[in-house]
């Protein structure tokens, strides 16, 4: 199918769009981007402000501003008419590899890179290229610039391989978590559990995957409507499930547990209860049952009693008697000094 621009159209009025943008940038501009550009070029004679650029495309303020510091940045839109001094533009650069762990506090915050930078490493790596087209294809949407420095930023200082970060990729999105924000939060835990391979990857999603079936079944169970747990309750339930390995089963029985003491879902009690029955060997529902009526048992179990008030004496009364009856008396003579 071939395609044409509809001459009604092409000679009424228009204007122009620097060549450099469809050259260059149609590739690494997102749909905001695009759609500010296009607005501010149709209206640049009448020196629009930025409400009004808002109030024209529906946009949030915010949203706005970061899409028109890429154009910014590209030199193709100049802020308050001023070039941008290329002798201040923070030079972006992989951090050096090397065979230690990269400890990492924070999230991302290094130097961002350009939109010319991101440019150019595609052209010298495929393999970068490789990852922003199939980041693209998992995530259903062209990521800009935004996504691709952040992605750039996470293979570069995480140090996550290209594969395993469209693995983490692939897993956000089955979830429903596709913004690039939670991705980079989630590469962030990847890099600190040293999560590089692909058979690392895969025993990562194999066990979130495990604990997001253990809450659907949680939920069902007890009524619980999140959706999906926070992060520390996401930590609780891979470690009831991987470490202490415990089913659903035990899981909802100390939640019972909790919920006899206290109003409130408190995921630390629950861990505390399962950390004792852990710590004491019991691996089933029927094995808690059981301790429990060992345990009443022994509170309820007669004490002793002593002779003449209730309880049974510690000694045998009869052979007392018997060793008093029969056991020869015994005189001791005085002194004369008493």
């Amino acid at each position: 199918m071939e395609f044409s621009i509809n001459p009604q159209v092409m000679f009424g009025l228009s204007f122009s769009v620097p060549v450099a943008v469809t050259d260059k940038h149609l590739k690494l501009a997102g749909a905001a981007q695009i759609k500010v550009l296009l607005w501010l070029l149709r209206h640049a004679a009448e020196n629009p402000t930025m409400d009004e650029l808002c109030k024209a495309l529906n946009m949030k303020s915010a949203d706005a501003a970061d899409a028109m510091q890429y154009w910014i940045e590209c030199g193709i839109v100049l802020a308050d008419g001023k070039a941008p001094e290329a002798q201040n533009e923070p030079e972006y650069a992989a951090p050096a590899k090397t065979n230690a762990p990269v400890e990492i506090t924070a999230e991302i915050g290094f130097v961002r890179p350009t939109a010319e930078q991101i440019l150019k490493r595609t052209k010298e790596s495929a393999e970068i290229q490789f990852m922003f087209n199939e980041a693209q294809k998992k995530l259903g949407r062209t990521i800009g610039y935004d996504g691709q420095s952040t992605l750039l930023m996470i293979h570069d200082s995480y140090g996550l391989p290209v594969e395993v970060l469209l693995m983490l990729i692939e897993y956000c999105v089955s979830i429903g978590k596709n913004s690039i924000a939670y991705i980079s939060k989630a590469a962030k835990t990847w890099s600190e559990k040293e999560i590089d391979s692909i058979e690392k990857a895969d025993e990562q999603i194999q066990t979130l995957r495990r604990c997001d079936g253990t809450w659907k079944k949680l939920c069902e169970l007890t009524g619980i409507s999140t959706p999906r747990p926070t992060a520390s309750q996401s930590s609780y339930l891979s470690r009831w499930t991987n470490e202490l390995k415990f089913d659903i089963d035990m899981i909802y029985l100390a939640y019972e547990e909790m919920a006899n003491h206290t109003d409130k879902i408190s995921f630390p009690y629950i861990n505390k209860v399962l950390q004792n029955w852990y710590d004491s060997n019991l691996k089933s529902p029927a094995d808690v049952e059981e301790s429990k009526a060992q345990h009443t048992a022994e509170k309820t179990k007669p004490a002793k009693k002593q002779p003449g008030n209730g309880y049974e004496a510690s000694y045998d009364i009869d052979e007392f008697n018997r060793r008093s009856d029969t056991a020869p008396l015994v005189y001791k003579k005085k002194s004369d000094n008493n």
